[in-house]
């Protein structure tokens, strides 16, 4: 059976206490019966020491047996030696106090021995020591021996090469040492009992007796982290990279698609410059030859007095205003969409809108004061045709209000009246081209409008009982801005 090294260590000093008794008894016999009575006490000191420090709980027991040994002794031998009896009852107290002092010493030697033995035992990091001389490994704690998972008696005595096989790092790392007392951290590779390399933070100071103590602590799983997380920054820079050459290609190239689009725009916008004036003089041309015709048609009912000639000249008066109410169309028509949408105050373009209109009594009322709507433009003329749609069929109309009313997320301005209102057949109708009265195109006009930016308008009152016109605005198209008061 193999013994520990503790084993053997107690082992060791239980042998040298037995023998320094031995000597120390056999020296006082020979001492005695010789007639030598100066040396011999002295002797006594030595196993008293040597076992109060290894067993110091049971040290002054030990004292008071091995002085009593040595005053049997003397009694026996020379017990009527009075001086020397007096001198050996002196020694007897000698021993003894010696013994209990340095009991007392020792224990508490030992309290802290046993402190820091379990300091260095239960130390979450490993911890060996080595003879900066010779090499050899000291010390080491278990933490240290299960990383390496070596037993600690297959180190201890070794040589530091036995872990640390790279001769250029390990003459490296003495060499720090060697110029300072304390070398900080230190990366350092040690081999495992199995074979397998494993990468350790060394933390080492040097004592006053060359002794340098380590702490080591076991990086190998957080380096591979690192390597690992290196490795994907590495990997998500490159692809950053790549992405970012690719976001300018994109970029000079979507750059270069706007400055061809605004080209484009530019030409588009002079072309219908051209056209729009085009279209500008050919319509008052038109317009005046029209003028002309009907001149012209006016003279000749007066001068003509048979009746059929006379109804087929009304005939070609009326299709001649139906052909100037189309063409004074385009000219409103034309103008839809040729500015960007912006945020228009309801309030301010109700106001606008009937400021040139005769409104013949009707009284016009409105809360929505804090409303504005993303819109055309020319939403001045759908108020305007809505207004304007009241004073010529509402008949029996005295008031017009505006007003507003949630539907969902979206908003619905509200236009109505109470007159004669719209009939049933007449509600889809009124908003198309072909649907004409007095107004011409005036709401389909206003639909036209509205659709720009999204909007809808439908006719929702009873007829008899006044026209309601819902204009509904999908959110995102309206918003209600907080006026400042002013001091």
């Amino acid at each position: 059976m193999t013994m520990t090294t503790e084993q053997k260590r107690e082992i060791y000093w239980g042998v040298t206490i037995i023998v320094s008794i031995l000597i120390a008894v056999a020296s006082s016999v020979y001492s005695l019966t010789h007639g030598i009575y100066d040396v011999f006490p002295f002797l006594y000191f030595i196993p008293i020491i040597l076992f109060v420090y290894f067993y110091p709980n049971r040290g002054v027991i030990f004292s008071v047996a091995i002085s009593a040994i040595f005053i049997v002794q003397v009694y026996y031998f020379d017990g009527q030696d009075l001086p020397l009896i007096a001198v050996s009852t002196a020694w007897f107290a000698i021993f003894v106090t010696i013994g209990v002092v340095t009991s007392s010493f020792a224990e508490g030697l030992r309290e802290e021995e046993k402190k820091y033995r379990g300091i260095f035992e239960n130390s979450q990091a490993g911890i060996f020591t080595f003879d900066l001389t010779s090499l050899k490994i000291l010390e080491m704690n278990g933490k240290c021996a299960r990383m390496l998972k070596f037993d600690r008696e297959e180190l201890i005595g070794k040589e530091l090469s036995r872990i640390a096989r790279d001769t250029a790092e390990r003459d490296l790392f003495l060499s720090h040492i060697r110029d300072s007392t304390l070398t900080g951290d230190k990366e350092m590779y040690f081999t495992r009992q199995d074979g397998v390399i494993r990468q350790f933070l060394i933390t080492s100071s040097v004592t006053q007796n060359n002794i340098v103590i380590c702490s080591a602590i076991d990086i190998t799983e957080r380096k591979l982290a690192e390597q690992v997380i290196e490795k994907a920054r590495d990997e998500l820079e490159r692809r950053v990279a790549e992405r970012t050459e690719d976001l300018l290609q994109a970029n000079a190239e979507l750059s270069a698609e706007i400055q061809e689009r605004k080209r484009f725009e530019t030409a588009i916008q002079l072309a219908n410059r051209k056209l729009n004036t085009l279209s500008n003089i050919t319509r008052h041309d038109i317009l005046n030859q029209i003028t002309a015709i009907v001149m012209y048609l006016s003279l000749t009912q007066e001068m003509v007095k048979d009746p059929d000639t006379l109804e087929h000249l009304k005939k070609i008066e009326q299709v001649t205003q139906l052909i100037q109410k189309q063409i004074q169309f385009t000219r409103d028509y034309q103008h839809i969409g040729a500015s960007a949408p912006q945020w228009l105050n309801v309030t301010a373009v109700i106001d606008e809108a009937v400021t040139d209109l005769d409104l013949k009594g009707i009284s016009i009322e409105h809360d929505v004061d804090n409303l504005e709507l993303f819109v055309d433009s020319l939403f001045v003329k759908v108020i305007y045709n809505l207004v304007e749609n009241t004073l010529r069929h509402g008949e029996t109309a005295t008031v017009i209000r505006f007003s507003t009313v949630m539907k969902g997320e979206d908003l619905a301005l509200v236009c109505e009246d109470n007159g004669a209102g719209v009939p049933a057949s007449a509600k889809e109708r009124i908003f198309k081209r072909e649907y004409f009265r007095n107004t011409g195109y005036g709401l389909f006009l206003a639909s036209e409008i509205l659709s720009i930016t999204g909007l809808t308008i439908s006719e929702n009152g009873e007829s008899g009982k006044g026209a309601k016109f819902e204009i509904l605005a999908p959110k995102g198209t309206f918003r209600f801005i907080k006026r400042v008061r002013e001091s």
